[in-house]
């Protein structure tokens, strides 16, 4: 859609508060996010994001769950990624990364899906609980009582890294690596960053891509009794395995959301207990109410603040007629905070019974490892509670958060153990 069709906000308010929001406005964009969901219909144009950021829950869950009308298959390609064709690190970049089945609508997406519905069965998520409780405990085990300290580099971020990396079947010598390229391959998908920050976040990602074709190959000629291997000898629906270049992709992808989102979950809900002492109180005393509370964190404080869609044929979101082509940038962030649909939506309350939350997403995207996420929480905030129950917030360093628009998780977040 040309720039000349498209309809612009009334007024400056509108172009104010977007310009707010993506430009430095994420170490609280929640009061940002209230503005724009009350301001005309909730939908707002962005220069920057080449389209519509969508606020309010209805309308990002109906984008979320219409997969015909708003279409997942972009890979960025109508938002300004800069990628450079005439660079070679570029072009593989794209060819393997635009293989992921988040980028995908049926009957690609199905399927490469399908390869995974042996993956995150109930049965098999069950059995990783005494894997995450080893990983939490013995990462733990290295802090002395009454320690200060920054509990994101050496703790939130090292448990997910091993879990993952031990179900994939990374040896353990390069799980430390995981983390670096995670957060490297988790930049690109941020329209914000470009340039020099983007080519070195492309060229780490391919360090990451190179070493999972490696592994795979080895997994074919030597399988084992992981996740990889399983994956390789998954047939698709269509009877066949996905070939070596999708794997990679979708392995990668696995590495970065079973990273991101369970490292920002343990610093956003060790937060919201901070700022929550009543409710902190209660799920000591009773940790049955711990999986509803994790529920919450999601809800309040989720990983995932930002995606991508693409109309495929003419709609109406809100007050706004969207030719096919128009981009969409609904924000589940901003829905899950949205008074039409949550009572006390910015309050953190451990007993919501009525919890439809969009950190996961909706429809055929819901994300295929939140049960692995939801385990992990509940897993690490008991052995944090049960290994320092008087756990309290620390003042070094200042706490904050990640400027990543698309994932925003922590830098920082200190604690008294």
């Amino acid at each position: 859609m040309s720039q000349e069709t498209v309809q612009r906000p009334e007024g400056d308010r509108a172009t104010e508060l977007v310009t707010q929001l993506l430009v430095g406005g994420l170490q609280n964009p929640y009061p940002t996010y209230a503005a724009l969901r009350e301001l005309g219909d909730g939908v707002h144009w962005s220069d920057l994001l080449n389209g519509y950021i969508v606020t309010r829950y209805e309308d990002v869950r109906r984008i979320a769950g219409d997969h015909e009308t708003f279409s997942s298959d972009t890979f960025w390609g109508s938002a300004p990624s800069a990628h450079n064709p005439e660079d070679a690190e570029h072009l593989r970049f794209i060819d393997i990364a635009s293989r992921l089945f988040m980028f995908a609508d049926p009957p690609t997406h199905t399927r490469i899906r399908s390869t995974f519905r042996h993956a995150f069965t109930p049965t098999a998520v069950a059995s990783w609980e005494d894997l995450v409780s080893r990983v939490t405990q013995e990462l733990l085990e290295r802090y002395p009582t009454g320690e200060e300290l920054d509990i994101m580099p050496g703790f939130a971020a090292d448990v997910p890294v091993a879990v993952i990396a031990a179900i994939l079947g990374v040896p353990a010598e390069v799980a430390p690596k995981f983390r670096e390229w995670s957060y490297a391959y988790a930049s690109t998908f941020d329209p914000v960053v470009q340039g020099e920050a983007r080519d070195a976040a492309i060229t780490t990602s391919l360090e990451l891509f190179d070493y999972l074709g490696t592994l795979l190959a080895e997994r074919r000629a030597e399988p084992q009794d992981d996740l990889i291997s399983e994956l390789i000898r998954t047939e698709t629906i269509d009877g066949d395995p996905l070939g070596a270049v999708e794997l990679v992709a979708q392995v990668a992808l696995l590495l970065v959301a079973g990273n991101e989102t369970t490292t920002t979950l343990i610093g956003s809900g060790l937060s919201l207990l901070f700022d929550n002492p009543e409710a902190f109180e209660a799920i000591r005393a009773d940790r049955s109410l711990l999986p509803a509370a994790i529920e919450e964190m999601l809800r309040i404080d989720p990983p995932l603040h930002f995606v991508i869609r693409v109309t495929t044929k003419d709609t109406v979101i809100g007050d706004h007629e969207m030719p096919a082509g128009t981009v969409l940038w609904p924000s589940p962030a901003a829905a899950n905070r949205d008074p039409r649909r949550f009572e006390a939506p910015d309050r953190f309350l451990i007993d919501r019974t009525d919890n439809k939350h969009l950190a996961f997403l909706h429809g055929i995207h819901f994300c295929v490892g939140a049960p692995l996420g939801r385990l992990e929480g509940r897993v690490v905030f008991n052995h944090i509670l049960d290994t320092f129950p008087d756990l309290r917030p620390g003042k070094l360093p200042a706490t904050r958060r990640t400027s990543n628009i698309v994932a925003r998780g922590w830098e920082t977040r200190p604690v008294v153990l």
